[in-house]
């Protein structure tokens, strides 16, 4: 299917779905995709001219200048239609032309750390639309997803960062630099003040590899409705102290009105309040949700095979909040108290010396009669080496990535 788009106009496309750009220019998430050789590869400008939205997603082509692009989708009258403007906000132009002076302001100091908030509205597409407008902009920068449940870079119950190094619109354009695994999709109890701190350490150890960096974007969950979610929301920026917070703000959600009180008695915060619902944004319901957080965890264990430790010298531990300190710590796990769990197919992090990630796995079983554990993983010889602790979470999964319930400890 060949479609001719003028110049303004925006194609809506629903995964399964494959666009090839055959002539003009479009921006997808502020990315610029040319068709003209010419174009490709200036700063800004995308060398591959072929787009795949997956299911369970939805991409705005926007085209700069009159377009034709070939479209493979099995249910065009479903999956694709045209709207007679840019789907990106004007809200969310404004919104990006403030940060890049905020940047500018800042840039002598420390990266400028801008924090993005609100119920599921399109956080996450206004985190792409800002990361590849900086990155035309000539800026360097880092993408903190905190997001445990739809966790874009690597296997959710994880939180990773990585550099921009390029425009990015999926995860596949990221590789992280540094991951913390949480070992839950859901930051319910303690586990608030955990994300809460383990994303600030990211961000913190990211800086001090990438001293040039001009900005770091937080993307965050949309638990909010509800006073765990306040709790939650405000301890977090109290942690990670973002210099600018974009909320999607909604007059109908009371807990959204607390949390931005609370960012306006901050005088050092920038505080952006976005009150035009983006009427072309997609709402990914549950099932949606479901079938991507299974998809990821089904590409991550995908290469993974069965792996036995021996249990010298390994302890099991679970991370825990210490309010009085305020930091997160870790609790030894008998392992004689372990087995009497229904611990088979629960996600574990494999740690060294240091309580550093070395990667994630299933643990499938422990002999304690002839003193090993076996593992579902992709560690390498030398990293089954490395591993001195095991950090439990409370997912358990199929080798499929399926839900199996839950290990509570």
């Amino acid at each position: 299917m060949i479609k001719e788009l003028k110049q303004g106009e925006t194609l809506i496309a629903k995964g399964p779905t494959r666009i090839n750009i055959l002539e003009g220019m479009v921006e997808v998430f502020g990315k610029l995709i040319s068709a003209d050789e010419g174009e490709r590869g200036k700063e800004g400008v995308s060398n591959d001219t072929e787009l795949i939205i997956p299911s369970a997603d939805q991409y705005p082509v926007y085209a700069t200048e009159e377009s034709k692009i070939e479209i493979y989708t099995s249910n065009p009258e479903e999956n694709i239609k045209t709207i007679e403007e840019n789907s990106i906000p004007k809200e969310w132009i404004d919104i990006k032309d403030n940060i890049i002076k905020l940047i500018g302001k800042s840039k002598e100091s420390h990266p400028l750390k801008i924090m993005v908030l609100g119920l599921s509205h399109g956080k996450t597409t206004l985190i792409k639309y800002l990361a590849n407008s900086l990155k035309r902009e000539g800026l360097n920068g880092g993408y903190l997803d905190s997001d445990l449940g739809q966790q874009m870079m690597y296997a959710p119950t994880t939180i990773s960062i990585a550099s921009i190094e390029e425009s990015i619109i999926s995860g596949e354009d990221l590789d992280p630099a540094f991951t913390k695994f949480i070992g839950a999709t859901y930051p319910k109890e303690n586990l608030k003040f955990i994300v809460s701190h383990a994303t600030n350490n990211l961000i913190e150890k990211f800086i001090a590899e990438h001293q040039n960096s001009d900005f770091i974007l937080v993307d965050t969950d949309g638990w909010i409705k509800s006073e765990p979610g306040v709790v939650y929301k405000l301890f977090f920026i109290k942690t990670v102290e973002p210099d600018a917070i974009i909320v999607f703000h909604d007059d109908d959600i009371e807990e959204l009105k607390v949390i931005e009180k609370k960012i306006k008695s901050d005088k050092q915060k920038e505080l952006f309040l976005l009150k035009q619902e983006n009427k072309y944004y997609y709402e990914k319901d549950k099932e949606d949700r479901r079938f991507l957080r299974q998809s990821r965890f089904s590409k991550v264990l995908s290469d993974f095979q069965k792996i036995t430790i021996p249990l010298d010298d390994i302890k099991f531990v679970k991370n825990e909040y210490d309010k009085e300190q305020n930091k997160i710590i870790e609790r030894d796990i008998p392992v004689r108290h372990l087995v009497t769990l229904p611990y088979h197919y629960v996600l574990i992090s494999l740690l060294d010396e240091n309580s550093q990630m070395i990667k994630i796995g299933l643990l499938f079983s422990i002999n304690l009669e002839k003193n090993y554990f076996l593992i579902f993983s992709d560690l390498s010889y030398t990293e089954q080496l490395e591993v001195r602790k095991v950090l439990i979470g409370s997912l358990r999964l199929s080798t499929k990535g399926n839900h199996q319930g839950y290990l509570y400890l």
